[in-house]
């Protein structure tokens, strides 16, 4: 029975997904509910290139977040690190990761669609994109906070 459950759901799913006129299904109390067409986009601070979206939560604010993120191609992130545990998911595009102490492009790891990654706190991390850019969900318990290191991988002062 679980098969079949899972193919009707997953055959709902895409049908919601490829119909946004019945993306606005009524909402219980503290539901929440997102098509794609119904996301706030916002700049990144310090990064206008860089949008992004929250889905849940307040990353600002103690508790859980998931923050969606649209990094445009060829791009090349900051060093930094954050004060939490992060999780990552890729949805779209190709995106370039390098943890530690080598942050250059080269010592990246690639993640397509569907790959995870959780980079615990204090972690030095940088990333990169690819010529078709990169959609990628970062969650995690907030407040989010971001220290940005400078070339070296030293704090900035």
């Amino acid at each position: 029975m679980r098969i079949v459950w899972s193919t009707v759901a997953a055959v709902f799913l895409v049908a919601l997904a490829s119909d946004p006129g019945h993306a606005q299904v009524p909402q219980a109390p503290g539901v929440i509910a997102l098509a794609p067409g119904e996301l706030s986009w916002q700049e990144l601070p310090g990064d206008p290139e860089v949008l992004m979206a929250p889905l849940y939560g307040n990353p600002a604010e103690e508790g859980h977040y998931i923050i969606r993120f649209k990094i445009p191609p060829n791009s090349t992130g900051r060093p930094h690190t954050h004060g939490g545990l992060e999780l990552a998911t890729f949805q779209s595009g190709t995106c370039y990761v390098a943890y530690g102490g080598d942050l250059s492009r080269e010592a990246a790891k690639r993640f397509g669609p569907g790959s995870f990654v959780a980079v615990p706190a204090g972690t030095k991390m940088r990333g990169f994109t690819g010529e078709d850019g990169c959609v990628v969900d970062v969650q995690g318990q907030g407040p989010f906070t971001t220290q940005y290191l400078d070339e070296k991988g030293d704090r900035e002062r």
